[in-house]
């Protein structure tokens, strides 16, 4: 871009300085000498043209993603949490309800499968806090919790022992650590999990956070090993992770649609609310 010097008066001086785009025709650059005042308008206008142009749509504080690793194909979801345009929060069906009756009742953007629960009754086996409250107990297994600013935390729970929530405004517990602090090491045994089928191959959903604080949800239909989970994690980034029910339970909801659906009602699931930018 060059800029071009205007002169409204040659005898007092005055001049405006206007941005002229590289290439263009040397006999519209020419006009300046013939008739300045007449180019100044041009260019002018140009001017106040560019400027109330309205500025590029921003990017999408959540955005959804695919890849294939080791023949599996991985869907991932991925929130901005710093944008200040997404509230992360758990939903809870005190029983077993439809996914699309967790998502619709939500308002949810993103809806992925939660922590385990009885296949007959649909009471989860950890902790789940709505809004503040705790409604339903569980020892085991590690944990998601949202604080009160919309901020996600990953970490681990003592077994058998009550957790306190006082800082959280959501979350849940009774999931599988997978990756922590860069290395992949699911021990659901060491996590007091008694379920086989845990560290077998099956279908997985999962959270984490990679290295810039991005919420980053997982879920794949192939059957697969929590280490392959985590290794595909940790190929994108994500740092810290967790992985929850999976399965026949392995569900992940976008924008409207299932993009792995399931026939089996759930009892809870983690959910992304986007919000639109003033």
């Amino acid at each position: 871009m060059n800029n071009v010097v205007l002169e409204s008066y040659r005898e007092s001086g005055d001049h405006w300085e206007v941005p002229i785009p590289n290439g263009w025709p040397a006999k519209v650059l020419s006009a300046f000498s013939k008739d300045r005042r007449y180019a100044m308008s041009i260019f002018i206008s140009i001017a106040l043209a560019a400027s109330l142009a309205p500025p590029p749509k921003a990017a999408r504080p959540i955005a959804y993603d695919s890849f294939i690793r080791d023949k599996a194909l991985f869907h991932v979801v991925k929130a901005d949490l710093a944008s200040g345009l997404v509230s992360p929060t758990t939903v809870y069906g005190h029983g077993l309800v439809s996914s699309w009756k967790l998502v619709a009742g939500s308002n949810a953007t993103v809806g992925i499968t939660g922590t385990f629960f009885a296949p007959r009754s649909g009471y989860p086996v950890g902790d789940i806090v709505i809004d503040g409250d705790l409604k339903v107990k569980g020892y085991r297994g590690s944990a998601i919790g949202v604080d009160h600013f919309g901020g996600v935390h990953i970490f681990d729970t003592r077994y058998r022992q009550e957790q306190d929530w006082s800082q959280f405004k959501s979350g849940l517990r009774g999931v599988v650590r997978l990756i922590s602090d860069g290395i992949v090491c699911p021990n659901p045994k060491a996590q007091r999990f008694r379920d086989s089928r845990i560290w077998g191959k099956a279908s997985r959903t999962a959270i984490g956070l990679d290295k810039y604080g991005k919420l980053v949800l997982f879920a794949t239909k192939s059957n697969i090993t929590l280490s392959q989970l985590g290794k595909a994690m940790l190929s994108r980034g994500v740092v810290n992770a967790v992985s929850l029910d999976g399965g026949g339970s392995t569900c992940l909801y976008y924008r409207g649609k299932m993009v792995i659906g399931t026939g089996r009602r759930l009892s809870n699931m983690f959910v992304l609310q986007e919000r639109a930018a003033f």
